[in-house]
């Protein structure tokens, strides 16, 4: 079975992009209209999930040889939420999600918040353009280069015993509060950073540097 699962979205996202990102190796889960995206490349989705409302006409003539898992247009999850249910059903340990991030502001919100439903133990992170996207676990030593910007946000209520070492703004069991922007734009002060807390849950967005 193939390592990791590759989940393409309809958001922003450029053919370049994908070229750099997907492996040969990748198993490839086009979201809807995440399959237009791969229209002119060489990539072929392995699956192809979602209420298929945003999907081209010519992206079903290319594909239509591939799986096709659809649901109704009326249900209760957008469809990375269903891409990201199947990658767990079939036990991939590492989740890639590209062109989560487009400009509805809402469908791009409920993307992050579709990270909150993979459990601790698999690797699953949003990337867009230099920014990785992740929920952190309670323990994480985490590399970057030093300069390189990260913010912490809490979800769904407080971070408590928030500790954060390596970082310019460097915290011991604090309380990080819901609704409030004080978590944003740290800094890498070391390559190798480590990140810990009690309870809550915890989204990261770490900003790479591009070379």
């Amino acid at each position: 079975m193939k390592k990791r699962a590759v989940i393409i979205c309809n958001g922003t996202l450029d053919t370049k992009y994908l070229y750099s990102n997907i492996r040969s190796s990748d198993f490839l889960v086009a979201v809807d209209g995440g399959s237009n995206k791969l229209v002119k490349t060489k990539f072929v989705p392995n699956v192809i999930i979602g209420d298929m409302d945003s999907i081209s006409k010519n992206a079903l003539r290319k594909f239509r040889d591939c799986e096709f898992i659809k649901f109704p247009k009326e249900k209760a999850e957008v469809d990375l939420e269903l891409a990201i249910r199947y990658c767990l059903e079939k036990k991939f340990k590492e989740i890639l999600i590209l062109g989560a991030v487009g400009s509805r502001a809402d469908m791009t919100f409920a993307n992050m918040l579709s990270l909150s439903q993979i459990p601790t133990g698999t690797d699953a992170k949003i990337v867009h353009e230099n920014q990785d996207i992740f929920i952190s676990p309670k323990k994480l030593i985490l590399e970057g280069v030093p300069g390189e910007r990260i913010s912490f946000i809490p979800l769904n209520g407080d971070v408590s015993g928030l500790g954060l070492k390596g970082f310019k703004y460097e915290l011991e069991d604090y309380t990080l509060k819901f609704g409030l922007g004080v978590g944003v734009s740290n800094e890498f002060k070391k390559k190798k950073t480590s990140i810990t807390f009690k309870d809550g849950v915890l989204l990261c967005v770490h900003f790479r540097k591009w070379f």
